[in-house]
Order: C-alpha cells, then sequence, then structure tokens
C-alpha cells in the first residue's frame, strides 16, 4: 500500500478521473492529499471523491489541503500538475500569438515559452519546500511544458524528478492495435523532446516490425497518425510533431476563428463543478470523460505500479539526457525509453538524432535554456532570445511585440 500521495493542482476536475483510475487498478493508497488554493473549487472536488471512495467501499482517506507544507509532508510521491492562472492563462497562451502571426499553444512556441516564465517560478517554489521537508518523495511532472520543467527541476534541486506524457502510450497502444499484440510486447524505438515525439522502429522479440507497421498504417484511416509526414520520413511523429510541419496552415485555421481547446475545457470546468455539487452523485459524469484524460490511466498508474514494483520495467519518460541522444546537450530534458530498476532510473542510449531532427531539437532545447534563465535572472533579455531562437516564432519584431503584450497581461516583472 502507498502511504501517502500528494497532487499539486488538486482542485482540477479532472482528480476523480485520477482516482477513478487508481481504485479500477485496485492500487491501494492510504491517503490522497489534493493541495490547492483557498476557495469554493476545491472542497468541491475532495467531497465528490470522498464519494466516490464509499460508493467503491475503499478507505483511502481524501485530504483537501492548502497548506503546501502539511501536503507534502509525508508523501511518497508527489504528482505535479499545478495550473498556474487557470484556463483563462491557457486561453492566453492559445489565442495570443496567432495576434502576432504564431501558432497558439500552451507547449509549443511562443505559448509555451510564456507559460513556462509564468509557471516555473511556482513550480520551483514548491519544490524547495519539497526538498526542506521530504527530500526522499518522487516529484513526477504532468505540468506544461513537461520538458523544460523538468529540466529546471533536476539542474536546479537534488530531487528525484520524471515527467510523463501520454502521447508516447496513446500510439504505442494504436500500434499494438494494428499488429493485433499487447502493448507490452512492443520495443518502441522513441526519441524526442516533450511534445515533439518520433517512434523511430517497433520490435517484437528482438526483431523489427517497422515495415509492417508502416504498411498497415498505411491502409488504416486513423488520423491520428499523419500519412503524408510518414511517408516522407518514414518514422511516425505523434499528434504534436506533427502541428511543426503543418505550422502555418493550423495557424491560419486559428485566425480564422477555430474554437480553441482552452474554451471548450473552461465551459466544461464550470458545468462539471456544478455537477459535482450534487450529493447523490458519485461516479464520474460523461462532461468529465469527454476530455479523454488519458495521461492518468495509460500512462500515470501504470508508471506508479513500475515504482512500487521490484522488477526491471521499461517505460517513455522525461529525464535528464545525460549522453543518450549525443546531439544534445548533456543536462538538457529529453523524452525516451529508460528502464526502470530498484536502483533509480537508467536512460536508454538513442545516439544520433536522425539528421533532419538535429536543428529543429537543438532550437527547441536552446529555447528552453533561455526561457529557464529568463526566470532565473528575471531577464527580458533573455525571454527575447528564448522567443526568437524557438522554431515557431517568424521573426524578431513578432516576437518583441508578442512579449511587450504579455508583459502587459501577465505583469511579469523583468529587469
Amino acid at each position: 500500500m502507498i502511504e501517502r500521495i500528494t497532487v499539486l493542482g488538486g482542485s482540477s476536475v479532472y482528480i476523480p478521473e485520477f482516482l477513478t483510475s487508481l481504485l479500477s487498478h485496485r492500487m491501494l493508497i492510504k491517503e490522497l492529499v489534493l493541495l490547492g488554493l483557498p476557495g469554493e473549487k476545491l472542497p468541491i472536488v475532495a467531497d465528490f471523491c470522498r464519494r466516490i471512495i464509499a460508493k467503491h467501499g475503499y478507505e483511502t482517506k481524501v485530504i483537501a489541503e492548502t497548506d503546501p507544507v502539511a501536503a507534502i509532508s509525508g508523501a511518497q510521491y508527489i504528482v505535479n500538475q499545478v495550473r498556474v492562472g487557470g484556463l483563462k492563462a491557457r486561453m492566453r497562451d492559445e489565442k495570443t500569438p496567432p495576434l502576432f502571426d504564431m501558432f497558439g499553444s500552451e507547449n509549443l512556441g511562443a505559448g509555451g515559452v510564456i507559460n513556462l516564465i509564468r509557471t516555473l517560478p511556482v513550480v520551483m517554489d514548491f519544490a524547495q519546500i519539497i526538498e526542506a521537508t521530504n527530500p526522499k518523495a518522487t516529484l513526477i511532472n504532468l505540468t506544461n511544458p513537461v520538458g523544460p520543467i523538468v529540466e529546471a527541476l533536476f539542474q536546479n534541486t537534488k530531487l528525484k524528478v520524471v515527467g510523463i506524457n501520454d502521447l508516447p502510450a496513446i500510439y504505442s497502444r494504436k500500434i499494438a492495435g494494428l499488429l493485433n499484440c499487447a502493448v507490452d510486447d512492443l520495443e518502441v524505438d522513441y526519441v524526442g523532446i516533450y511534445d515533439l515525439g518520433w517512434i523511430q522502429n517497433i520490435k517484437i522479440d528482438g526483431s523489427s516490425r517497422m515495415k509492417q507497421v508502416l504498411e498497415r498504417i498505411e491502409a488504416s484511416n486513423d488520423d491520428a497518425f499523419d500519412h503524408d509526414i510518414i511517408r516522407l520520413f518514414r518514422m511516425i511523429p505523434i499528434r504534436e510533431m506533427s502541428v511543426y510541419f503543418r505550422r502555418h496552415e493550423l495557424l491560419k485555421e486559428q485566425q480564422s476563428g477555430s474554437h480553441f481547446r482552452s474554451d471548450i475545457l473552461y465551459d466544461a470546468e464550470k458545468r462539471i463543478l456544478k455537477m459535482y455539487r450534487k450529493q447523490d452523485l458519485n461516479t464520474v459524469p460523461e462532461l468529465t470523460r469527454q476530455r479523454n484524460a488519458l495521461w492518468y490511466d495509460y500512462t500515470l498508474i501504470p508508471l506508479l505500479q513500475k515504482l512500487e514494483s521490484n522488477k526491471s520495467t521499461t517505460a517513455i519518460l522525461c529525464v535528464a539526457n545525460n549522453g543518450a541522444i549525443t546531439d544534445l546537450p548533456k543536462n538538457c530534458s529529453v523524452e525516451i525509453p529508460v528502464r526502470l530498476t530498484s536502483k533509480g532510473i537508467k536512460a536508454r542510449k538513442i545516439g544520433m538524432l536522425p539528421h533532419f531532427l538535429r536543428g529543429i531539437y537543438c532550437a527547441m532545447k536552446e529555447s528552453d535554456r533561455l526561457a529557464i534563465k529568463a526566470v532565473r535572472h528575471c531577464s527580458y533579455e533573455n525571454a527575447l532570445q528564448a522567443l526568437v531562437v524557438n522554431p515557431f516564432v517568424p521573426s524578431l519584431k513578432k516576437a518583441q511585440d508578442f512579449l511587450d503584450r504579455c508583459i502587459r497581461q501577465e505583469g511579469f516583472k523583468f529587469r
């Protein structure tokens, strides 16, 4: 039994999905601590979670907490899913870049840089508390942008930290379906930096099945696979990687007034909270499930199971590079296959990147480095540099105008 799991960002209306996933996998937890801001949202979510537990007959204690020290103390695992500024901040990250002819996203490009600058100071404050009160805990980061946050944490703390992303697991399951095999039978040769990832090869029992996978993808009508890019490079990009190669067309869609993901989530959140207030509700409603929060069921729960097991297992995680990808700095974060053992996490050696990826990845990692530096030094110059070198940003003028607007919107204090 796990004694205590603490969730930073515990007032999220999607926490009940995490709890339901834990229960469905029969993961026993003595205490689930939900750390959130004072207000009505946290107690509503916590009370609903208690009703779910009572229905299932478990004895897990759900604790709603607003004091970070009390929440973090004693936790074996700390799950970071804070969203600084809430969904309104995500709206800005998605909607403001298109005003300056840049693709809008909370993870990529200009929006991702601003999201990092907004979010990282809060995450580092939590990290200091963890180091002071519970340094042996494992910190699992879900907060976007995952890669730069994990990078800043292992560069500036001594914490055990990993980042997770549901997309490698989603694509692995799709490929297992194409091959009519169990996902655990696959050896996935994956290389990525947060959401920009590629499947380079698929093996079963040591033999490559990539040719067969590509043929079956070609014959499929699953629009999660970008058929044009797969034909061009003979590798499989995950969804966000396709955005890079189609950023101009996607920007035009955003500028034409298409609905943003943040609008949908913001509207849903208000309706979901209203449902959670109903004292007779004790199962996760369909509206909550519509978000399809697969990162709990596909990635977080399997990771917790593997960390709790004494067996040597593999996973695709965001970790320190440490020479795994020779084209990238040793102290940057990468998303690659790792082996989990009782002694810790060991990254698989990847070697050199495919040539066509090298420039994109190096530019993204330099943008991350500069954005982290901008936060550490409260530097306008570093923030502007982070934007200018980012491959999703078209020009210095666009970057500067965008940054100046964000400073007014966000209230950043730069030197």
